[in-house]
């Protein structure tokens, strides 16, 4: 086993600093932006509130565009090229030039700063009862819910032909529909009322710069958010709000072509939705490196965006369960960050083991035999020791056998590759016991029959073969099976948020959801010929979230986006971890959606989450508090503070007042202690009102830092390269203390366990993304696993990358 080699030059213990992570930049691409507001930013300060499209803003937008026009010439001077530009949501131009010249442009006047674009990745039947959405439509009218309401889908299209957005009853309204290419109106109708593609400035050539959705993903999230009732194979699905419009923003391209979208394209479709008068965004994208808020111009845009009266909500992420994961622009103080809870339900298959009886299992995403597969199962712990199927096995040492294999440390693919190669018929993988419930596997080119059970049920198995032989027989049909609701998906990312804020707010239901996808391109990621797909993931809890927005703003009109925050926010129901385990603020946020309790609460709390940051021992701080009373009549409200971790808690300056309806006032929480040792102190402001006894809760955070290392996160990792090879950034990891807060500081170690490679470098990344660090390796000689080891103190983690 060899111990790595840094770069030359450098002592054994030296990081060394460098720019941006590569693998997340797009060469030759950047974002210039000007000094002076854009016009949600100059509206914002504005006495006049006539929107993006009255005479202020119509003024500035011109002064904008004269900016714009007049450094045009300035920048192409630099062997620079003026893609596009912005003006409502940021003033700021999209520029092609050598990544050599463009540190020149921001030596230019009038230039605020310049910076390179990142790539960003694409992160309902039962749902609606989960979140008492059936109970909310009964209450505003199945013809009200969402109704007259916007929301604009930034994603990868919508299958406008889809019998979920097909709906008569509807109207076009007024000055639409609309679109960046006359061909584009065949992607429109009168629920589909926008049809934007901004496929031309992707970096890759792409054969399709339409509107049309050829991954399946932003029909997906439509549906979810606005589809209208439609019956699929499996189950019958309604959206949300079904009678609101959609905006079909397309920042994603072909399959195999454009795979990411770029933050050029995401903030042009930002700028556009706010000036077409959506409503709501929904953002189902995000960049798992997020940097500081001061340098993230997504996020800049998103808080003038909530400042112009637009809802955000933004997917949180599928790196969990680890703290310190939310994704950008999830970030950003003002979207409603989205985390993913269970479902009631999953469409499970099962292994039938005489002794256990049918066990649930899911199905991997690859192609699944029409017929039971029915043989004697085997341990690969017998054969690799570790269980993990992540080395090549010895030849035919699982012929006709059902392989048992443990998930973690390499990809299904890799694992089901080497039981194939050793004989094995079919696999049944079992959840590492960090994770202990069963996902559907991504099995890439793997074609070995393949379920996913519990880890408790993979133990189980485990305890039987001590006793003897095992004969299973898998089956792949899928039926409806219960499952406990309201718990955390295990990839379901956690906060803090780079800025110490309390990130995720709220979840909503991100596992086993059934809903609408395309079924054009048979390359795209969600394509399915049915047009329906069983999913998972926070990009599904977040249309979830936006369309529940509709729902509150169609039927409660004329609140600030902060009151709406509060109303979904603070009446958001208990969550539990994936054990079933009361949440953490940090992984749970409020809890989970209560579409109904939204619809009735008699007040709001403004802020609706309250973070104190982190720090030391010692606090003295105070956040002020707005109530306002958005019921029809005067009531009393009682306010408190409900501990839940840690023996030091915030007081509230008020403990009780009277309200008129429409009535506002502010109180202080304060928080003042000494000596608290390291760790998390959280809980709930709570609001009840004495009518009804309807109670509003906005959590509280705060972290007194550590300088003991609690957790090494994996944030990505490279699966193969060339052996004998260099690779650059080949994985990317992060630090945290027992709060979750970033390390920076710590010096890590890493060293080669198996393959025969080595280290070069480990590159902290902190300047540009908090407390990350990324790692250069070189590949063994030979082909197969090279596993590496990062080592803080106490704490290791092994990463396994295969040569080939």
């Amino acid at each position: 086993m060899k111990k790595f080699v840094r770069l030359a030059g450098l002592s054994a213990m030296m990081v060394i600093l460098a720019p941006l992570i590569s693998a997340q930049r797009v060469p030759g691409r950047y974002i210039v932006e000007l000094t002076g507001d854009s016009v949600s930013g100059q509206m914002a300060k504005s006495a006049e509130k006539t929107g993006m499209r009255g005479a202020a803003a119509i003024s500035w937008r011109a002064r904008v565009r004269d900016q714009q026009r007049r450094m045009r010439p300035r920048i192409e001077r630099h062997n620079a090229k003026v893609l596009g530009a912005v003006d409502t949501v940021a003033n700021a131009m999209f520029v092609q030039i050598p990544d050599s010249d463009a540190a020149q442009l921001a030596a230019l006047p009038g230039v605020k700063r310049v910076q390179q674009v990142r790539l960003m990745h694409l992160l309902l039947d039962r749902a609606v009862i989960v979140h008492k959405v059936a109970e909310a439509w009964n209450q505003v009218g199945d013809a009200n819910a969402g109704k007259g309401v916007k929301i604009a889908i930034i994603d990868t299209g919508i299958d406008v032909g889809h019998a979920g957005f097909n709906d008569p009853s509807l109207a076009m309204p007024d000055g639409f529909p609309r679109t960046n290419a006359a061909a584009d109106t065949v992607f429109t109708n009168s629920k589909v009322i926008v049809a934007r593609s901004y496929v031309n400035l992707l970096p890759g050539s792409d054969p399709d710069p339409s509107a049309r959705d050829r991954v399946g993903h932003g029909t997906a999230l439509a549906m979810i958010a606005a589809g209208v009732r439609n019956a699929g194979p499996l189950a019958t699905i309604t959206g949300i709000a079904p009678k609101a419009w959609l905006g079909n923003y397309k920042v994603f391209g072909t399959p195999g072509f454009n795979d990411g979208a770029s933050d050029d394209a995401i903030l042009k479709a930002l700028d556009d939705a706010v000036a077409d008068g959506m409503d709501i965004i929904s953002l189902s994208l995000g960049d798992d490196f997020a940097p500081r808020l001061e340098d993230d111009l997504d996020v800049a845009a998103i808080e003038r965006i909530t400042q112009a009266g637009v809802i955000v909500v933004a997917a949180a992420g599928n790196n969990g369960p680890d703290l310190n994961t939310i994704s950008s622009p999830a970030t950003a103080p003002s979207a409603i960050t989205a985390g993913a809870s269970t479902n009631d339900r999953t469409f499970a298959s099962g292994v039938d083991v005489p002794g256990l009886g049918l066990l649930t299992a899911i199905n991997g995403d690859g192609t699944t035999p029409g017929a039971p597969v029915t043989g004697p199962v085997a341990d690969v712990s017998a054969l690799d020791q570790n269980g993990l199927a992540c080395s090549p096995l010895p030849a035919s040492s699982l012929n006709g056998k059902i392989a048992l294999i443990l998930r973690g440390t390499c990809t299904f693919e890799e694992k089901l590759a080497n039981a194939q190669a050793a004989g094995a018929i079919a696999a049944i993988v079992y959840a590492a016991e960090s994770s202990p419930n069963p996902i559907s596997m991504a099995v890439g080119a793997a074609t070995l029959p393949a379920e996913m059970i519990s880890n408790q049920d993979g133990v189980r198995i485990r305890n039987a073969l001590a006793s003897g032989d095992v004969v299973a027989t898998i089956h792949f049909t899928l039926s409806a099976v219960p499952i406990p609701p309201d718990r955390l998906a295990d990839f379901s990312a956690a906060g803090p948020g780079v800025s110490g804020l309390i990130k995720p707010e709220l979840s909503a239901v991100g596992e086993s959801i059934y809903v609408a996808t395309q079924s054009f391109d048979r390359n795209g990621d969600m394509y399915d010929p049915s047009g329906y797909i069983l999913t998972d993931g926070t990009s599904f809890s977040t249309p979830l979230i936006a369309g529940a927005a509709a729902l509150l703003k169609s039927a409660r009109p004329g609140l600030t986006v902060d009151q709406y925050r509060s109303l979904l926010i603070g009446t958001a129901a208990p969550v539990s971890s994936t054990t079933g385990d009361a949440a953490t603020i940090q992984q749970g946020g409020a809890g989970v959606l209560d579409a109904l309790a939204a619809l009735n609460s008699p007040v709001s709390a403004v802020p609706a989450t309250l973070s104190f940051g982190a720090g030391g021992s010692e606090i003295q701080f105070s956040k002020t508090v707005t109530l306002t009373n958005l019921s029809g009549r005067k009531d009393t409200f009682t306010i408190a503070v409900v501990p839940s971790r840690g023996d030091s808690a915030p007081s509230p300056g008020a403990r009780s007042v009277d309200l008129a309806p429409g009535a506002s006032m502010s109180f202080p929480l304060l928080w003042e202690a000494s000596e608290m040792p390291p760790g998390t102190y959280e809980g709930f402001l709570t609001i009840t009102a004495a009518s009804s006894g309807a109670v509003v809760r906005a959590p509280y955070w705060y972290a007194v830092t550590s300088d003991v290392p609690a957790r090494i996160t994996i944030l990505s990792t490279t699966d193969t390269g060339r052996r004998g090879r260099l690779i650059q950034d080949a994985f990317d990891f992060r630090v945290t203390d027992v709060s979750g807060l970033a390390m920076p500081d710590i010096v890590p170690d890493v060293s080669v366990v198996s393959g025969d490679g080595s280290v070069r470098a480990i590159v902290s990344e902190d300047a540009w993304v908090p407390g990350v660090f990324s790692v250069d390796v070189v590949l063994g000689p030979s082909a197969g696993p090279n596993v590496y080891r990062v080592t803080v103190g106490n704490l290791t983690r092994d990463v396994s990358i295969t040569g080939q």
